[in-house]
């Protein structure tokens, strides 16, 4: 909250009768809560904005910026994200997304806080605020993720209680557990009051829900959605009354299909990125990548940025971000057009946005696959249907028994012993095996292809290296990255990250995988809330079921 000493001096710079800190002169200001671009001198003080001056107006700041025209926008807010997906801390995140207009995030620390429990989610609100970026967060509402799940934490209602009312948390995230809302389970209820006692807002997550069962998950009190992957999904939640969050990460990419949805110019809608890879980011962008495929798409550029600026700070109450006006926080960025969205200059309070170098220890989280993984062997049950994973997307297809080409094994990482297997089609990995720890939503050790043998040396890895992603072939470890901050996250720059995500792609590739973001596409092979089989330490789940699948 400002204090009234800060608004008070605002108020005299905003007169003339005191200087400002910074002048950012001569830039064309954006505001896409009102479709409009003027001419404008924007005047700043104590980290916000105090005035927007027109030509003639002369102001004093103890700075002065020529913008030369550029275009001066909202700084973008991503309004759900999984930091950890990208395996960067939140420094390292800040510094692959920052130069990219990115000003702040919503982090849903389920990730860590399933490995962690509520100490994960104090953890990443810590690195946020010394990240360089604003670093938000919801309060996971599933952990585990369901009832078919296990992993380092379990969270109670009086967990949330206490997590709703740190500093930074803005509401309670994705209800994943569909179900439980839909059938009146009572622990899933509990969550939920926790949530509306808090007051902040309830975020959705209803993968493959629609007609009668949607309404029934909208009228429970959840006000958003990112799980859209069709055009007539997306205007049955907006219908629904529930906020459009259109999901283009590196795992799952809907933006292209719900453009026509965007076109209609929707009232409550956002972009985000959910889960999105370091070498992607890198390679592509973050946010900015999202507006110029929604402008290539024939959205309309201001249309676009409200779906990033205005859209997702009204949605999570921040009234003094997303926009460029009096008395909000300067985030803004400097843009070269409103086609591309290069980057010239991004500003975080005031400043010219650059990310922390540190990263707050976090102890424990390693990886335990149990005394007998050494002498493991994977057999798969003969009846069992085959998992297709699907490029692109993080729903999974059911083909044949006897139809797939690659083994998958899903091993409990927390010392339970526990391990299933069953068989994919769709990666083409037939040559080595991918090992990683990071597995939505539980994080237990995942196995794509291989020998008995290559499975069992890429399990022994992740344990020596306390977590992260191996590639083993004959025997012989040939890639590693290892994630030591929860077997989930890397404190290295994100220009080596990407680099070695990229080598394991590339050493994949060679041993026959068609996927594009093969580690991204893995990690959800495990997550129980999304249709339609997926794989735990406990056997071969049938979503669409609500039940394993009999050996």
């Amino acid at each position: 909250m400002t204090s009234v000493s800060v608004r008070r001096q605002l108020v005299q710079v905003a007169r003339g009768r005191s200087p400002g800190d910074l002048l950012v002169r001569g830039a064309r200001v954006v505001q896409p809560a009102s479709r409009e671009i003027f001419e404008a001198d924007v005047l700043i003080a104590q980290g916000r904005v105090a005035a927007l001056c027109g030509a003639g107006e002369r102001r004093e700041a103890a700075r002065v910026i020529e913008a030369r025209g550029a275009f001066l926008s909202p700084g973008f807010i991503d309004a759900h994200v999984h930091i950890e997906s990208s395996m960067l801390t939140p420094a390292g995140f800040a510094a692959a997304v920052l130069p990219h207009g990115t000003t702040a995030v919503v982090a849903e620390s389920h990730e860590v806080v399933n490995v962690l429990g509520p100490r994960g989610l104090a953890w990443m609100l810590e690195a946020g605020r010394a990240s360089g970026l604003r670093v938000f967060a919801s309060v996971p509402s599933c952990v585990p993720a369901s009832e078919f799940e296990g992993g380092g934490a379990r969270l109670t209602p009086e967990d949330v209680q206490d997590m709703l009312k740190l500093p930074g948390v803005l509401g309670l995230a994705e209800m994943m557990n569909y179900p439980g809302v839909l059938n009146d389970d009572p622990a899933v209820w509990a969550v939920l009051a926790e949530g509306f006692a808090a007051g902040g807002r309830l975020d959705g997550h209803a993968s493959g829900v629609s007609g009668p069962e949607l309404m029934a998950y909208a009228a429970a009190g959840l006000h958003s959605d990112h799980e859209a992957t069709t055009a007539e999904e997306a205007r049955q939640r907006l219908r629904a009354g529930l906020w459009l969050m259109v999901r283009e990460g590196s795992a799952a990419r809907n933006l292209q299909a719900l453009l026509p949805v965007l076109r209609e110019r929707p009232r409550r809608a956002m972009l985000v990125c959910d889960d999105v890879s370091a070498d992607e980011l890198l390679q592509l962008g973050h946010l900015d990548r999202l507006l110029r495929v929604c402008v290539q798409g024939d959205l309309h550029p201001l249309d676009a940025l409200a779906l990033v600026t205005c859209n997702p700070a009204e949605y999570w109450g921040q009234h003094d971000l997303g926009l460029v006006a009096p008395g909000y926080h300067a985030d803004f960025v400097l843009l070269e057009d409103l086609r591309d969205f290069r980057v010239l200059e991004t500003f975080v309070g005031g400043q010219e946005a650059r990310a922390a170098g540190t990263t707050p220890p976090l102890a424990q989280g390693g990886v335990d696959l149990g005394r007998s993984w050494a002498h493991a062997t994977f057999e798969i049950p003969a009846a069992w249907p085959v998992m297709q994973v699907q490029a692109g997307q993080i729903t999974t297809g059911r083909g044949v028994a006897g139809s797939g080409d690659s083994r998958l094994v899903v091993a409990d990482r927390y010392g339970r012993g526990e391990w299933a297997v069953c068989w994919t089609s769709g990666t083409g990995l037939t040559g080595g095996t991918l090992g990683i720890s990071v597995l939505h939503d539980a994080h237990h050790a995942a196995f794509l292809g291989g020998t008995d043998a290559d499975i069992r040396r890429a399990g022994l890895e992740l344990e020596r290296l306390g977590g992260g992603v191996v590639v083993v072939v004959g025997g012989e470890v040939v890639e590693t990255l290892p994630l030591p901050y929860a077997g989930l996250m890397t404190d290295r720059p994100p220009l080596k990250v990407a680099a070695q995500l990229e080598a394991i792609t590339a050493r994949l590739a060679g041993l026959g995988c068609r996927l594009t973001h093969p580690v991204t596409t893995l990690s959800f092979l495990g997550l129980s809330v999304i249709p339609s089989l997926k794989l735990t330490p406990r056997g071969l789940l049938d979503v669409d079921a609500w039940a394993y699948v009999a050996r």
